[in-house]
């Protein structure tokens, strides 16, 4: 069964639009090699930052988020990040014109 996770970490407040570009561009490359991982979606509004991510599975989700991972993001980001997975049991993607139910 597919999997989401919501990862969410207080965004830093001085963080201006092309400082935010060049940490993308920097960032995106990496997430395009990652086993397991289908999409993600980089997300932040005033004092939050984080991610989206659609895994294939469950088990790829809880093999990315390990303890060095939660490291880097303290060391990055200054704040432990939260991380919540939901497992995905319909699917509407309408840009493709698909959907599909689990099971």
């Amino acid at each position: 069964m597919r999997c989401l996770a919501i990862v969410r970490f207080p965004g830093p407040a001085d963080l201006d639009p092309a400082q935010l570009r060049e940490l993308l561009r920097e960032a995106v490359p990496r997430y395009q090699v990652i086993p397991g991982l289908g999409r993600k979606y980089f997300i932040g509004n005033e004092s939050l930052g984080g991610g989206v991510y659609e895994w294939e599975s469950r088990n790829a989700a809880e093999a990315f988020y390990s303890q060095d991972w939660f490291e880097r993001m303290l060391d990055l980001y200054g704040a432990q990040p939260e991380v919540e997975f939901f497992d995905v049991h319909a699917l509407v993607d309408n840009d493709t014109g698909r959907a599909e139910i689990a099971g």
